[in-house]
């Protein structure tokens, strides 16, 4: 996810000559703009709400940043304005969403560097948000926000990290769970494909005389129904197999399969598939399936699980053919 700041005497030419003019209408159209030759003027000047934004839409804003340290900081440190921006346009109040699909090179005024969020920033922040409704600056001054993940192929390496040889994707393939939204499941690896699709449901009306095709009348479209399959070793959280991971992960998933009881009520978990800071679906777990297979580690057990999950929609936007038109691919 890439964002590119913007000031109000730019041009749509300027706009244009960055992002091309090819992209040019995808952007306009993933920030609700017409054309227009001031477009920095006419950014600026969108009226933006004066409505609170309450600290469960703040952490969810800042899940979709777990995959850039730079637009998280800029998110969880921007001020109120900035924070009913993001909220009511999805973007900043001096910064336009780039489609996931346009990648801009690196270039000054262009956000979003694909260094993810460190387990500790990311924990900070969404306790600073739950006890106040503001993150302290002190946060990001405290910790580093860049780091460099991977596996060695040699195990611990000379330098005494285990993190240096294979680029490992964490923070950019996500699980957020309801009923433990200050916390994210992190898988080490990306999906093995991704199969997605919807369908649009239609009623046929009974025959009628002298028509000759079905009349058919519009019911319902999806829900879409996607199943995340991921390959991964054990070893490829900290080095060492032993360390609980794998373990935690499959638990995770396997938990948000199953209610929470309070008295006669029933509370179903809402879960949300993040890739590369984007909300890929978001709904309930109806599935997850695990495989275990050799090599066997230090400890007598497999190396090695295929973990199958599978999520079908519950959309937390309203869908209709403007909506779905509107959305980018994913990158």
């Amino acid at each position: 996810m890439q964002y590119l700041t913007i000031t109000k005497d730019m041009s749509l030419s300027d706009l244009s000559n960055i992002v091309g003019e090819r992209n040019l209408d995808y952007v306009l159209n993933a920030n609700r703009l017409d054309r227009s030759v001031d477009i920095g003027e006419v950014f600026m000047d969108r009226p933006i709400e004066d409505i609170p934004v309450d600290y469960q839409t703040r952490m969810s804003i800042l899940n979709q940043f777990v995959g850039s340290s730079d637009l998280f900081e800029k998110a969880a440190l921007g001020s109120e304005k900035d924070w009913q921006a993001l909220d009511q346009y999805n973007c900043f109040t001096d910064a336009i969403r780039i489609p996931v699909e346009i990648q801009l090179p690196e270039a000054e005024g262009v956000l979003g560097n694909y260094e993810a969020v460190t387990d500790k920033v990311y924990a900070e922040c969404m306790t600073s948000l739950k006890k106040s409704n503001s993150i302290d600056p002190s946060i990001f001054a405290e910790y580093n926000t860049s780091f460099q993940v991977g596996v060695s192929a040699k195990g611990v390496s000379s330098s005494g990290s285990p993190f240096e040889w294979f680029a490992i994707p964490f923070g950019e393939v996500c699980l957020w769970s309801s009923f433990e939204p200050n916390e994210m499941l992190n898988f080490p690896v990306y999906p093995q494909n991704l199969d997605d699709g919807v369908n649009a449901n239609y009623d046929e009306m009974p025959e009628m005389l002298y028509q000759y095709e079905p009349w058919k009348v519009y019911k319902s479209s999806g829900p879409r129904e996607i199943t995340f399959d991921f390959e991964f070793h054990r070893d490829m959280w900290t080095g060492d197999h032993r360390d609980g991971g794998a373990n935690d992960l499959i638990r995770g998933c396997q938990a948000n399969c199953y209610p929470n009881y309070d008295g006669s009520l029933v509370n179903v978990p809402i879960v949300t598939m993040y890739i590369h800071g984007d909300n890929y679906i978001t709904g309930v777990m109806t599935s997850c399936k695990y495989k275990w297979s050799g090599p066997i580690g230090l400890d007598g057990f497999y190396l090695m699980c295929n973990l199958s999950i599978t999520i079908v929609e519950v959309s937390p936007e309203r869908l209709n053919y403007t909506a779905v038109r509107s959305k980018g691919l994913i990158g």
